[in-house]
């Protein structure tokens, strides 16, 4: 029963309030019969469709409420799932997936392996290419336990991957604090195609440090089952699966350098695995549980979604053996967490959809939509003139983004410049990415919270005189998505320059957040 997949359970290490549970009917209600699902994603491609990953191979489709017959993926030929804790385990899919159509899945295949593997969609949105797929990842595992691992995009379009330590009890060959190896860690890495099969992010914590690999975002985990972004603060939480007493959920600020060492195997939980052991420059968990009727945790997703007042802001988490769900969220500088619901269910997973709802599966019983009471619809994002302002990506200084919403045509105007601290001379022509010049410019159609505009290069217009700018065909596309009123991110296709990428994007001053929060 504990080697299944790592799934959750909390006893605190902080102060239990008993706020949240009082005010919250929490319900789950059938979306989907599939039996064996062990990762739930969205596309975040506009379509709304939910995607069911299975453990034997497969990924089916919801659209609309409609479960499709045909899976969107089949690889069961190349995937070791013996029903415990092997198979296919996650799916990600690019933050420019609308544009690139890429997508990961992380899978054991039949060697024993755990595989990161790149595929792409085909003509048809609802089916990927099958002989598509590009390993660009292959860690050997010693056993067939904890191979952990869930794949998410973090808010700066990285991929984040957690690694069980390799599986036995106590971590016998010392993964979790061993830098030599990928086992037992959470890494980071740019998966854009243009690196081939990945590049290592030049601001990782221990790049140059010759005793721990250059992939290695934080390390101490014992089998991370699963990790998950808030949409909205882009905050990072673990849930952790323990070894013989406590279960646990680790946190990681959206401020985090990385380099967090989360205890494993010094630490389970909050206690010390030998008597007397140091704790000097660990992390502990935030929240934990201990066993009893519980054995394994399963994490977990914070719900951002609009339809629930009482559960905005709390992360979601269960355990495989009892079927208990928690919430856990903060309260001023201590966490808070409450027991919210018994089920029968053996609980595998969470996931989100789209529109920010929370879903929750169970193995041989389905998968479910998470409310406070009666379900009522998302009302979803909408792009509006609050998000009139000047933009930019902190991590890459010296460029940015004035973007002007027009409602009344519900269409949307993007500048993307570049600068430097020094004004350009009067005789210098625009071109394309020189500092101090703006230099392209898209205008186009917004539904929801996306928009899609057309890219126009300015080229050879030159600053402060009343020479016009030539007229530029189209040369391009832009996917300008907000997740909120104050993050968002540029998915970019430029034809000219055969230049592709997504940049995440938040907003320079936080003066007009208020209005566009009135507005929604």
């Amino acid at each position: 029963m504990r080697s299944f997949v790592s799934l959750l359970l909390m006893v605190c290490s902080v102060s239990v309030l008993p706020v949240l549970a009082g005010s919250v009917n929490l319900q789950l209600t059938p979306v989907a019969d599939r039996n064996d699902v062990v990762d739930i994603a969205h596309a975040g491609d506009g379509s709304g469709r939910l995607f069911l990953i299975e453990q034997e191979g497969r990924v089916f489709i919801v659209d609309d409420g409609v479960e499709l017959q045909t899976p969107f993926l089949d690889i069961r030929a190349q995937v070791r799932s013996t029903g415990n804790e092997q198979g296919l385990l996650s799916l990600a899919f690019a933050p420019d997936y609308a544009l690139s159509g890429i997508f990961y899945v992380w899978y054991t295949n039949v060697f024993g392996n755990t595989v990161l593997e790149r595929y792409a969609v085909g003509p048809n949105p609802n089916l990927a290419e099958a002989d598509s797929g590009d390993v660009i990842l292959d860690v050997p595992q010693p056993r067939s336990n904890h191979n952990g691992g869930r794949l998410r995009f973090g808010p700066d379009g990285l991929l984040y991957l957690g690694l069980g330590d390799g599986g036995g009890s106590f971590d016998p060959d010392g993964n979790g604090q061993f830098g030599g190896t990928l086992l037992g860690k959470l890494i980071r890495i740019d998966v854009d195609p243009a690196h081939g099969d990945y590049a290592i992010p030049p601001d990782n914590p221990f790049l140059g440090n010759g005793q721990v690999r250059d992939e290695i975002w934080a390390l101490g985990l014992r089998n991370p089952w699963r990790i998950s972004f808030d949409a909205e603060t882009g905050d990072l939480f673990i849930a952790d699966v323990g070894q013989n007493e406590l279960e646990e959920v680790n946190f990681q600020s959206a401020t985090s350098n990385g380099g967090e060492n989360y205890g494993w195997a010094i630490m389970e939980g909050s206690e010390c695995v030998s008597n007397g052991c140091d704790q000097t420059g660990l992390t502990l968990p935030v929240a934990q549980y201990a066993h009893n009727a519980h054995c394994s945790i399963a994490g977990g997703e914070v719900y951002r979604g609009q339809a629930y007042f009482g559960l905005i802001g709390s992360y979601f988490f269960a355990d495989f053996c009892s079927g208990q769900i928690w919430g856990l969220r903060r309260n001023g500088s201590q966490w808070q967490m409450d027991a919210l619901l018994d089920t029968n269910l053996q609980i595998t997973t969470f996931g989100l959809g789209e529109d920010r709802s929370v879903y929750v599966a169970g193995r041989n019983s389905g998968v479910y939509l998470l409310s406070d009471g009666p379900v009522q619809p998302e009302p979803g994002f909408e792009i509006n003139a609050g998000l009139n302002d000047s933009w930019f990506n902190p991590s890459t200084p010296g460029q940015g983004f004035f973007i002007t919403v027009f409602p009344d045509i519900r269409q949307v105007f993007l500048a993307w410049f570049t600068y430097d601290s020094e004004r350009p001379p009067a005789n210098v022509e625009a071109i394309l990415g020189e500092p101090g010049h703006r230099w392209l410019t898209a205008f186009g159609a917004y539904d929801g919270a996306t928009a899609t505009l057309e890219i126009e290069l300015t080229r050879g217009g030159v600053f402060d005189m009343a020479e016009p700018v030539p007229v530029q065909e189209p040369d391009g596309t832009i996917l300008l998505r907000f997740a909120g009123c104050n993050s968002g991110s540029v998915a970019y296709d430029i034809t000219s320059t055969g230049v592709q990428g997504m940049i995440p994007i938040e907003r320079i001053a936080l003066d007009n957040v208020a209005a566009c929060e009135a507005t929604q």
